[in-house]
């Protein structure tokens, strides 16, 4: 007979916070074989192989970041500018689930589920790209001949690891096909039953078939489940209309529609992000779209965007429910990522909340200042904590201080 508390792994007195299930108290988290145990103010770790004391620290969900490009090793030798290691952006960052937001298309998505997906201790789910090679081709759609669409639809349905599809309504893809292209993403999303995320932004102003694509793609593709990524884009075709929010974006949203940040390193300003939520649109989820380059200038990762939030006003609860819970409810898989609870696999985040004269920048030039920043501690994967990488800046992991 196997004893109760022979627990694997026990984290104790932490703040164990997971507003998606409005939990927010100071307990013991027991794993053992990989998933939460018992969830306790005091659990017996006397026959626990390890106990972690994590006292003072916010014990989460594991963090998922719903908009990254980890395709590691898959494109270039060397000089690789945009695809990062998954575990650089995910479990060394403090981010137990990622999300691989087009890097591969139907052609060569193979790399990623037959070696990123099982070679990384992170949790890594795919979003194919509508073009058939992903952007390993740039641009990876001039025309229609760089769609398949019903070779895309077999491969979504071929693998358990591919959750969704992703278009990027920008040039030169947008002046040929207009709303045409985001038709052809929505018929392989719909064919294959999972949702589309659509990166918007990025067209010529003066181009009437690619402004003609901004609201007709709010309107009339897309429907319940599918995702905006850049939701705090200052760039043309985005949600702002010279500064007003597009009536389009509300109707979408009481569609069904969900908003995601998408931080990147060109698709974020703090002028954009105040001028879309005090118009009423706060995104449903908060992700960083790091790449190689993004990790290094302006986007750090997961964690920042996340600070860069709060120091936009929104609470801790908001910032860690739009990581947590919300991205699940995103992915589908609110049954089984996105919460603490006895029974789930032991997939959390522990981070520390650092006060300072944090400031935070984005690529037009513009600034967010905070008092709280979240840094990560470490997190763990299947019940495996997973150690941090020293972090993106040349201090480690904390933000620029103001002072």
């Amino acid at each position: 007979m196997t004893n109760a508390n022979n627990y694997d792994l026990v984290l104790t007195g932490g703040r164990v916070f997971d507003p998606g299930r409005g939990v927010d108290s100071v307990s013991d988290i027991a794993i053992s074989g990989g998933r939460i145990a018992r969830v306790a103010a005091a659990v017996d770790t006397s026959n626990a192989t390890r106990t972690v004391d994590v006292s003072g620290k916010l014990v989460t969900p594991g963090l998922i970041d719903l908009h990254t490009h980890v395709a590691g090793g898959l494109g270039k030798v060397a000089d690789e500018g945009s695809f990062l290691a998954a575990d650089l952006a995910g479990v060394n960052s403090g981010v137990t689930t990622v999300v691989d937001a087009g890097s591969t298309g139907s052609y060569n998505v193979g790399g990623m589920i037959n070696h990123v997906v099982p070679e990384s201790k992170t949790r890594v789910i795919v979003f194919i790209n509508t073009g058939v090679l992903g952007i390993h081709k740039n641009p990876e759609i001039r025309d229609e001949s760089d769609i398949d669409v019903e070779h895309s639809i077999a491969t979504v349905q071929a693998s358990e690891h591919i959750r969704g599809v992703k278009v990027r309504m920008v040039s030169p893809s947008v002046q040929s096909m207009g709303i045409e292209l985001a038709r052809k993403a929505k018929a392989i999303s719909s064919g294959a039953g999972v949702p589309l995320m659509v990166h918007i932004g990025d067209i010529p102003e003066d181009h009437p078939k690619a402004a003609a694509a901004a609201p007709a793609l709010l309107t009339d593709v897309l429907t319940a489940g599918d995702i905006v990524t850049h939701t705090c884009s200052h760039h043309v075709g985005a949600l702002l209309d010279n500064g007003k929010l597009r009536p389009e974006a509300q109707t979408a949203r009481d569609n069904g529609v969900r908003f995601d940040v998408g931080v990147g390193r060109a698709n974020f300003s703090f002028d954009s992000a105040r001028a879309v939520m005090d118009q009423g649109l706060i995104p449903d989820t908060i992700s960083s779209d790091v790449t190689v380059g993004g990790r290094l200038e302006l986007v750090h990762g997961q964690i920042e965007s996340m600070n860069k939030f709060l120091a936009l006003g929104l609470s801790l609860e908001d910032v860690v429910k739009m990581s947590t819970a919300n991205s699940a409810e995103s992915l589908g898989l609110s049954d089984s990522l996105g919460a603490i609870e006895e029974g789930r696999e032991a997939d959390l985040s522990v981070l520390e909340i650092v006060t300072g004269n944090w400031i935070y920048r984005d690529p037009t030039g513009g600034t967010g200042t905070g008092e709280k920043a979240l840094v990560p501690v470490f997190a763990v994967r299947a019940g495996e904590i997973q150690p941090l990488d020293y972090g993106p800046r040349p201090w480690g992991w904390l933000p620029e201080s103001a002072d």
